[in-house]
C-alpha cells in the first residue's frame, strides 16, 4: 500500500519513506508509529495504544515514546513547535493531521478515468465488491470509540471469508470520514459498488448500533438494521451483532445483484450475472425454477469453466432434483451433486458453499456422519452461514441429537430471520420437538413453517405427523391432503429416503403417525 503525505511517499510493502530527493532513513519504531497514526488519522491515538502497536505492549518510558515521536517528526521535516504532521493532544495522545491520501492501484485509477460511471455499468456483472467505513459515534456520552472501530474491523475480517465478495481492507476504507464522505465518491476511489456504514450510540443502560448497506452507484439504501446491547453483555453482544450483519450481507448483496442483473441486456451478461440469477431461482424449490437455475449455472460455466461458485450452484441444482424428486434417476442426481461440489472444492478448497453442498449430497446418500463433517467444515470457514447452521441442525435431528438440532437451527434463525429457507429451519425445530415428545411445540412450529408460500410437500408431511401426534386429526389430515395435492405419489418410503433418520425410535414414531393418517 502506498501513501502520499504532502511531498513524501510511504510504501508499506517496501517499508520505505521517500521524499522527491530519494529515500529517507527512519528507524523501525518511528516508522511503525508513523504507519499506525496514518492508518488511524481519523482519531486521536492514546499513548497506551501507540505503545501496544509499536512495542507490542512492553513497558516503555514516557521518554522513549517522546523520542520516537521526535524522530518521526524529524523524518517528515516537522517539529514539536509546528506539529504540521503529528499533533500532540495533551492528556489524550497523538493524531496524524497532515495532508495524506492513499495512492490507488493503477488499474482502479485507469477504470475511473476511462468510464464516467464504472460502478453503475458493473452492477450485476463481475465479482461484487464492498467497503466498510469506520462507524460514527453519536450522543453526548462518547466513551465507546473503540466499538465504533472494533465493530467494522470485525465485520471486515468476517466478510473476508466470503470468497464471492471482494472486501477492501480497513487500512483503505478507514481513511474516509464517515460523517461527510459520499457513497459515490468512495465507490469511485475504492472501486466498490457497496458500502457499509453505521453509528454507535451509548445510552444509560445500553449501546445501540445502527447499520446500513448502501449502493455506491446511486446511494440507494439496500438494507439496514438496529441492534441493542446491554452494558453487562458488550463482548457477547458484539460478536452476535457482527455475525448477524455478515449473515444479512451474505443474503442481501446477492439478492440485489440478481435484481440489477435483470436490468441488463443479454450482451452484458457475464459469468457472475448468470450465477446471481441462478442463485435467485434455486431457492424457490420448484421444478421450473430449479431448471432455470441450472441453465444459468451452465451459462456461467460456459463462460468460465473454473468458476467454483457456479459448480457449487450446479451441485445445489442436482441435490434439489434428487431431494424433491424432479424427474427419475435420484441416485444419478445425488452422484452429480457430489461431483459438482467436489469440483468446486478442487478449484477453491476454502469455499464454504462447496463444502456445504458436498455435505448435503452425503446426507442424501444416507451418510449422516460424513455430511456433518462437511457442514462443519463449511462452518469453520464461515461461522456466519445461517444455512450451514440450519443444515447442521437438520442432520443432528436425523441423527437423534435433538438438543443440538434445536441449538443449531436457533442460531440459523437468529442469523437470518428473513432467510428464504426459514420455513425449513422451523420444520427442523419441529422434528427435534417430536424427538423430545413435546408434541404441542412440534405442531405449533410445523404450522408456522407451512405458512410460508415456499413451503413444499415435505414440510407439510412433517406438519401432518406433528399434528397427528398432538391429537389434532382434522388438521393433520388437511395438511397431508395439501402435501398429496403438491405431490400425488407421496409415500412413507419417499419421505424416509429424503430424511434418513438414523434413530429408530424417531422413525417408528413418524411411521405410526403416517399409518394413522392412511399414508402407505
Amino acid at each position: 500500500m502506498k501513501w502520499q503525505i504532502a511531498d513524501f511517499t510511504l510504501d508499506t510493502d517496501a517499508t520505505e519513506l521517500a521524499s522527491p530527493d530519494g529515500p529517507i532513513h527512519i528507524e523501525r519504531q518511528p516508522y511503525r508509529a508513523l504507519v499506525y497514526l496514518l492508518e488511524n488519522a481519523h482519531r486521536v491515538v492514546s499513548r497506551d495504544e501507540l505503545i501496544e502497536a509499536v512495542w507490542s505492549g512492553r513497558f516503555v518510558s514516557d521518554a522513549a515514546v517522546s523520542t520516537v515521536i521526535k524522530q518521526m517528526r524529524k523524518a517528515l521535516g516537522d517539529t514539536g513547535n509546528e506539529q504540521a504532521f503529528v499533533r500532540t493532544v495533551h492528556g489524550q495522545g497523538f493524531r496524524f493531521v497532515g495532508e495524506a491520501r492513499q495512492v490507488l492501484p493503477a488499474q482502479i485509477e485507469a477504470d475511473c478515468r476511462d468510464h464516467e460511471d464504472p460502478l453503475q455499468s458493473a452492477t450485476g456483472t463481475g465479482r461484487p465488491s464492498i467497503a466498510v467505513l469506520q462507524f460514527t459515534e453519536i450522543g453526548e456520552a462518547k466513551t465507546m470509540a473503540s466499538m465504533a472501530t472494533a465493530l467494522p474491523a470485525e465485520i471486515i475480517s468476517s466478510l473476508s471469508r466470503l470468497h464471492w465478495l471482494h472486501i477492501i481492507s480497513r487500512g483503505s476504507s478507514f481513511q474516509f470520514d464517515p460523517t461527510s464522505a459520499m457513497p459515490d465518491k468512495i465507490g469511485a476511489q475504492l472501486g466498490v459498488r457497496y458500502l457499509v456504514t453505521g453509528f454507535v450510540e451509548q445510552l444509560q443502560n445500553e449501546l445501540k448500533v445502527h447499520v446500513e448497506l448502501l449502493s455506491t452507484c446511486d446511494g440507494t439504501l439496500i438494507w439496514s438494521d438496529m441492534y441493542s446491547i446491554g452494558h453487562s453483555e458488550i463482548e457477547l453482544g458484539r460478536n452476535a451483532i457482527v455475525s448477524s450483519i455478515v449473515s444479512a450481507l451474505d443474503l442481501e448483496i446477492p439478492r440485489h445483484e440478481a435484481d440489477a442483473t435483470r436490468e441488463l441486456s443479454d450482451e452484458q451478461f457475464d459469468a457472475w450475472s448468470h450465477y446471481h440469477l441462478g442463485l435467485a431461482h434455486v431457492f424457490r424449490f420448484d421444478h421450473q425454477n430449479n431448471h432455470v437455475a441450472s441453465e444459468h449455472f451452465d451459462a456461467a460455466l460456459a463462460l468460465d469453466p473454473e468458476f467454483s461458485r457456479a459448480h457449487s450452484g450446479k451441485s445445489f441444482v442436482h441435490w434439489q432434483s434428487a431431494f424433491m424428486r424432479f424427474g427419475s434417476g435420484r441416485n444419478g442426481f445425488i452422484r452429480a451433486a457430489a461431483r459438482s461440489a467436489e469440483t468446486a472444492l478442487q478449484l477453491d478448497p476454502n469455499d464454504p458453499f462447496a463444502a456445504f453442498n458436498l455435505g448435503r449430497a452425503q446426507w442424501l446418500e444416507g451418510n449422516i456422519e460424513a455430511g456433518l463433517n462437511w457442514i462443519d467444515r463449511a462452518l469453520k470457514i464461515n461461522p456466519n452461514s445461517a444455512q450451514s447452521h440450519y443444515n447442521r441442525g437438520l442432520l443432528k435431528a436425523l441423527d437423534g441429537a435433538s438438543f443440538e438440532a434445536v441449538s443449531a437451527s436457533s442460531i440459523a434463525l437468529s442469523l437470518s430471520p428473513l432467510d428464504p429457507l426459514g420455513y425449513a429451519m422451523l420444520s427442523t425445530q419441529s422434528m427435534a420437538a417430536l424427538q423430545q415428545e413435546d408434541f404441542a411445540s412440534a405442531a405449533a412450529l410445523a404450522c408456522r413453517a407451512v405458512q410460508s408460500p415456499s413451503a413444499h410437500f415435505y414440510i407439510r408431511m412433517i406438519a401432518a405427523a406433528a399434528n397427528e401426534l398432538n391429537g389434532d386429526r382434522r388438521r393433520a389430515s388437511s395438511l397431508l391432503a395439501e402435501a398429496l395435492f403438491q405431490r400425488p405419489e407421496l409415500s412413507q418410503d419417499l419421505f424416509f429416503q429424503a430424511f434418513p433418520f438414523a434413530h429408530e425410535p424417531d422413525r417408528k414414531r413418524l411411521r405410526q403417525a403416517f399409518d394413522a393418517l392412511g399414508l402407505n
